[in-house]
């Protein structure tokens, strides 16, 4: 077990929904924009209204990146295709969802600040999130967790070649190298195909399209309950 290590680790860590809430924001974001778009009388059901906002979500990935300020273009994009005739109404409710959602503290989850606090004094922790760089730098700053990461970064997506580019950037051994999330096909399968090691520590509102089944990976990769239980491990 690497709590045997004498050796400082290095500690990467995701950010929404593994040190703070955040995908939950954006579920409540939805739900409102699905309840105007039923108020707006177009007979949709909430799977059509569900599969527009995925469309747009899509196409903005890739130009945009993740956020909240491209989840409300998104909104935008999808109001217009669901209401071609004319969504005046649609997009004064869209930009009062996005206020909201634009302002909204992420909370902490449960026992992160004293884990990480625990953990900085034996290890290295850095931040790799994906998510629009400013966004996340005032969600850190947000949190008071910034001095107790090393390195703070955020890909335009976490797949093997970023892995790759943070071992090589960061000067990492990946022997002594863990990332630590709650997403399998962003946080643990690539992390591991790249020669990390992994932490998976699933959170029930992880967005659906970073679900995928965890590559078998023997005992590179800890599965945990709970964050606090880092300070066993570690």
């Amino acid at each position: 077990m690497p709590s045997s290590a004498t050796e400082p680790l290095n500690l990467i860590f995701d950010a929404d929904d593994t040190l703070w809430d955040s995908n939950i924001h954006f579920l409540e974001a939805f739900d409102n924009f699905a309840a105007a778009v039923s108020d707006a009388g177009l007979g949709l059901s909430r799977v059509e209204i569900h599969a527009a906002v995925r469309r747009a979500e899509i196409r903005l990935i890739k130009t945009h990146g993740y956020g909240r300020r491209p989840y409300l273009m998104a909104l935008h994009q999808a109001a217009a295709e669901l209401a071609p005739a004319g969504h005046d109404g649609l997009r004064d409710e869209i930009e009062r969802i996005g206020a909201h959602l634009l302002e909204r503290d992420c909370a902490l989850l449960p026992d992160v600040e004293p884990t990480l606090q625990q953990l900085s004094q034996r290890h290295r922790l850095l931040m790799f999130t994906k998510g629009q760089r400013d966004e996340q730098l005032q969600k850190l700053a947000r949190s008071g967790l910034a001095p107790l990461f090393d390195r703070v970064e955020t890909p335009r997506e976490k797949d093997v070649d970023a892995y790759r580019r943070l071992v090589r950037d960061a000067d990492l051994d990946p022997s002594l190298t863990y990332m630590i999330g709650n997403s399998p096909r962003s946080d643990i399968n690539p992390a591991v195909a790249a020669g990390l090691r992994a932490v998976f520590i699933p959170h029930p509102h992880t967005w659906e399209l970073e679900h995928e089944e965890i590559n078998d990976a023997g005992d590179r990769i800890i599965e945990l309950t709970s964050f606090r239980r880092l300070v066993e491990v570690f």
